[in-house]
């Protein structure tokens, strides 16, 4: 897969995610959650209030471009939260390597009730500087996510499941050695 198609493929799935709301289950948090992305941090905002999310470790792009909330849900003590966040990989495009190219990383967020960042989990699925491409993007059904994707630095298959049901498991995460340079 060549870098255009990487990109339109992160371009996809972002676009695909965009017109998602959050489940309506038992616990789950109201659609009127909002998300923005504020340079390499996440602004997040609930009922009103706005809370700023230090996520700069736990990215790879420059910036951040795009940011969607997957799924958020709240139980006793925590709220959980999956997000898309992906960004250029420099923040100046040129016609060097990865001039023109993307970094999303998928982010799980525990949050203590005063929305602290209790616990963060990312994991990196498309990347130009790392040589990490997804397969089909992400897949959702009903309450579950799925991500099948490539890392070709480290020589692994990926496969990511989340299941909005249990978030406090967070995102598992199964890998297998790429054989013979095929995923």
């Amino acid at each position: 897969m060549n870098k255009f198609q990487r990109i339109l493929t992160v371009f996809v799935s972002i676009a695909s995610l965009a017109h998602l709301s959050l489940p309506a289950q038992n616990h789950q948090l109201p659609s009127t959650l909002k998300i923005r992305p504020r340079g390499r941090n996440l602004v997040i905002s609930d009922r009103g209030k706005a809370h700023l999310m230090n996520v700069s470790k736990s990215i790879g792009a420059a910036r951040l471009e795009d940011a969607i909330v997957i799924f958020a849900a709240r139980r006793t003590d925590f709220t959980y939260l999956l997000i898309n966040a992906c960004g250029p990989s420099k923040l100046e495009p040129d016609a060097r390597q990865c001039g023109a190219g993307g970094e999303c990383n998928l982010l799980w967020l525990k949050l203590s009730g005063a929305w602290d960042i209790v616990e963060i989990k990312s994991v990196v699925y498309e990347s130009c500087w790392s040589a990490v491409t997804s397969t089909d993007g992400l897949e959702i059904k009903g309450n579950t996510l799925k991500l099948d994707y490539d890392d070709f630095t480290n020589n692994k298959h990926v496969n990511l499941t989340y299941d909005a049901e249990r978030p406090e498991q967070g995102i598992k995460v199964e890998e297998t050695v790429i054989k013979d340079g095929a995923g």
